[in-house]
């Protein structure tokens, strides 16, 4: 063998393995890449189990549309402005709101209109969580969904971009939901515009934190010790008569 062919041979055989080289750098990168984002997905996913999932004292009033509560024809109306993510909002549902609903809501005398509003609704995982108590309420279980959003709120908002869509469809399957409607809802992004226009109505109105309360219009601003809600309520109740 001359020995350019002998230094041709080389050059080539050099450049194949230089180019196996290549690919199986080029490929552990690729599986590396792909490990860091495998990661990163289920990372953001909340998936509580049933030892996980906190099960509240649910609502047991009627629900009269997709997020009123009590008689539609009662003389004084609760107007709730809220947000999922807010802690004073968990405390009411947790309490103040049980108790307007043994007074009032089941008397008669009271219904409860709830208005997603706040900084909250920019966060994915508030906003999904929103919109999945908004399309239960398509089936009559808005608020035993947020009485589990509330009872949760904790272990569901670990982060802003946190996936919650294996959890609420737990919650749907827990209320007896039909998932295939409730899937449907949630995909069609049906009441972006509701939220839209709750907000527009709290900017007029001049709310500037959750939970703020108007009964009959008169505001309630925070998580208020129970008394006062009754005695506002008391006094809507004796201008209305």
């Amino acid at each position: 063998m001359s020995s350019r062919k002998y230094m041709n041979d080389r050059r080539q055989k050099k450049r194949q393995q230089n180019l196996i080289l290549a690919l199986i750098l080029g490929g552990g990168v690729l599986l590396v890449i792909g490990a860091i984002a495998y990661a990163a997905i289920n990372s953001s996913r909340v998936n509580l189990n049933d030892r996980q999932i906190r099960v509240p004292e649910y609502t047991q009033a009627d629900q009269y549309d997709i997020r009123s509560l009590g008689d539609p024809s009662a003389p004084v109306v609760i107007d709730l402005y809220s947000d999922f993510s807010c802690s004073h909002c968990a405390d009411f549902a947790a309490e103040n709101e049980k108790l307007l609903e043994e007074q009032y809501i089941k008397t008669g005398e009271a219904t409860l209109v709830y208005h997603t509003v706040g900084w909250g609704l920019e966060i994915p995982s508030v906003y999904q969580a929103t919109e999945s108590a908004f399309c239960a309420g398509e089936q009559d279980a808005f608020w035993q969904f947020h009485d589990l959003i509330f009872a949760n709120q904790g272990n569901l908002f670990t982060s802003a971009n946190a996936d919650l869509s294996k959890s609420m469809e737990t919650f749907a399957g827990m209320l007896d939901l039909d998932l295939d409607a409730f899937n449907t809802c949630l995909a069609a992004d049906r009441f972006r515009d509701t939220f839209a226009a709750d907000q527009s109505m709290a900017n007029e109105l001049g709310v500037t934190g959750t939970p703020t309360f108007f009964i009959n219009g008169m505001m309630l601003r925070g998580n208020q010790p129970f008394g006062n809600f009754q005695e506002t309520i008391d006094q809507a109740l004796a201008a209305s008569n």
